[in-house]
């Protein structure tokens, strides 16, 4: 029962630490998620001036006139190594990932209302270190996206003050697969699938005293998916198993923060734009997650339930960024991000190496009368960071991690 206990243990683990990626300091949260703004480090809260303000602050969507078209991609070229306690190195398999995006956003020919409707991935990643070596026991591959279809509305109620609201409707689903293999016994293959769909809401506000100071606010609603799926145990380990159990239902609901948003906008000259955002995001919430099963290499009560600790704490995220209009067809960004860590070495896990995050980035837009493109190029860099005491000791070491990443926005306005 000790073998059984450390295994299921390991199991639960691996179910509910499932994102993993370049969102280092933020948990599992993607916040890159339109070009012009993470150019400028994200500092966008306070001027959210196109359609990616749905994400942004929905309040800045009263700035966008006509009707306007937003879409793009953010690839990530993430580099993750761990040197284990003994000696040795390894590293992540992951050479790619990609988060698309897609906003619009209308006036209807209406001069206080905006509307607007987004696509994004604001939560989520994926992970592969492969199936043997020493963190196979709690990862072989995993991932987990939170897909979010944003209905948005914005007011303008005077010509310095707007507001805005979004329904976040969610859809997530998770995989996770590993090996483990106790003491005395065979190596055994496991895998999870699950998915789920929950509602949220973000509301923003936007006050442009004077053209040379804005601020903005930004809320966003906390939210729960209740992943419901299976899972298959190939060749258990334990005696008195079946040959192949599975696949087996399994669910389990994971709880997903709340955040605010604060930013300041300065001009100095009509040319150029400075901003500064303080971003809190409520991890501490994220405390134990209880697993579901009838399954008992699954679960290891009699009513094939299990709860694993997070211990999670609250993350601040600053963002520091800048745009200069070269002419009328260029502007440049550049931006900072400085990102604190959010997990414990007590619950550390290789789906999400969390360290303390440096994020550098430089962009640029090309403008016409309908049409305008952004590309931006970010460098991050993880502080390297000492584990001990991780559970089982299985992620005991030094984490290092960087990433290279670039995105590309077009719009389109009619």
């Amino acid at each position: 029962m000790k073998h059984l206990r450390s295994s299921v243990s390991l199991i639960t683990a691996a179910f509910i630490a499932l994102a993993a990626g370049s969102a280092c300091g933020l948990g599992f949260r993607n916040p890159d998620q339109g070009a012009r703004a993470t150019g400028q480090g994200e500092a966008f809260v306070a001027q959210a001036d196109d359609a990616s303000a749905i994400y942004y602050n929905p309040a800045g969507l009263t700035q966008v006139k006509g009707t306007h078209f937003t879409s793009g991609m953010y690839l990530d070229f993430p580099n993750i190594t761990f040197h284990p306690v003994g000696g040795g190195e390894l590293k992540a398999k992951d050479d790619m990932f990609m988060l698309p995006h897609a906003y619009v956003a209308s006036d209807f020919g209406l001069p206080k209302w905006r509307f607007g409707l987004g696509f994004n991935i604001p939560y989520g990643n994926s992970m592969t270190w492969g199936g043997d070596n020493k963190l196979s026991p709690a990862v072989d591959k995993s991932s987990m996206a939170i897909y979010a279809v944003t209905p948005t509305v914005a007011y303008q109620i005077t010509d310095q003050l707007s507001i805005g609201a979004a329904l976040n409707i969610y859809y997530g689903d998770i995989l996770s697969r590993f090996k483990f293999a106790p003491p005395s016994f065979p190596s055994s293959d496991f895998e999870f699938r699950g998915d789920g769909i929950a509602v949220g809401a973000t509301v923003g506000v936007l006050w442009k005293p004077h053209w040379q100071h804005s601020f903005g606010v930004v809320y966003r609603s906390p939210f729960a998916v209740n992943f419901d799926g299976t899972a298959v145990v190939n060749n258990p380990p334990f005696p008195g198993f079946p040959a192949n159990p599975g696949p087996s239902p399994a669910n389990l609901t994971m709880d997903f923060p709340q955040s605010v948003t604060a930013g300041y906008a300065f001009r100095p000259t009509r040319k150029l734009k400075l901003e500064v955002d303080v971003e809190w995001t409520n991890w501490d919430t994220l405390n134990t997650v209880r697993v579901n099963s009838p399954n008992p290499a699954v679960a290891d009560d009699p009513f094939g339930r299990s709860t694993i600790s997070f211990n999670w704490k609250d993350s601040f995220f600053y963002e520091f960024g800048a745009q200069y209009e070269l002419n009328e067809k260029w502007e440049l960004r550049a931006g900072y991000i400085f990102s604190g860590n959010t997990v414990p070495s007590s619950t550390f896990s290789p789906n999400l190496p969390d360290s303390d995050r440096h994020v550098f980035s430089v962009g640029a837009s090309y403008n016409t009368v309908r049409f305008t493109v952004n590309a931006t190029y970010q460098y991050s860099r993880s502080t390297d960071r000492t584990v001990l005491g991780s559970p089982n000791n299985l992620c005991d070491g030094q984490w290092s991690s960087e990433g290279h990443a670039i995105m590309l926005t077009s719009t389109m306005r009619f």
